[in-house]
């Protein structure tokens, strides 16, 4: 609750420089109020409140240096974080996936996107990948891709002989 709070004056003191804090402070004691009357209620409120007043500043006062900045940021850190193993996973967990659409399965949801040119492609291709990464990632997070492909294989042989 303290780091609410904390992280709640940050942004008044940003909307202090701005023509519209004054509607910070009102909303505040309409909190209070509404504490009093109903915590639970009140507790998931401040935040919604929160993000409007910031939103509502931000579209007032367009100074597109500092959020440039502040996104380019944020995404040079979660660049950091992400590992080429992360990736390969998801573009296996992807490539299942569309395989399993492009053979129209399940037929009652991705019958009208069956295409078995490109299902074989995205069998392939995860075949291909699972080989590549044979030995130089960990067989635990390969397995499941394993059983997958061997799924689609036979998905796609069943269905080619229909």
């Amino acid at each position: 609750m303290v780091e609410k709070e904390n992280n709640a004056r940050k942004p008044e003191k940003k909307a202090a420089k701005k023509p519209s804090a004054g509607s910070k402070k009102p909303a505040a004691k309409k909190n209070a109020v509404q504490e009093s009357r109903k915590p639970e209620a009140a507790a998931e409120k401040p935040p919604v409140e929160e993000e409007e007043v910031k939103s509502a500043a931000e579209a007032e006062e367009p100074q597109a240096s500092p959020s440039e900045e502040e996104f380019r940021r944020m995404v040079e850190e979660s660049l950091e974080k992400v590992t080429v193993p992360d990736i390969v996973l998801a573009m296996m967990n992807e490539l299942a996936s569309v395989g399993y659409m492009k053979m129209g399965l399940p037929e009652s949801v991705n019958l009208k996107q069956r295409d078995f040119v490109q299902a074989r492609l995205a069998i392939d291709t995860l075949e291909a990948m699972l080989k590549g990464v044979e030995g130089k990632m960990p067989e635990e997070s390969l397995q499941p891709f394993r059983g997958t492909l061997a799924n689609l294989q036979m998905n796609f042989v069943q269905l080619k002989r229909v």
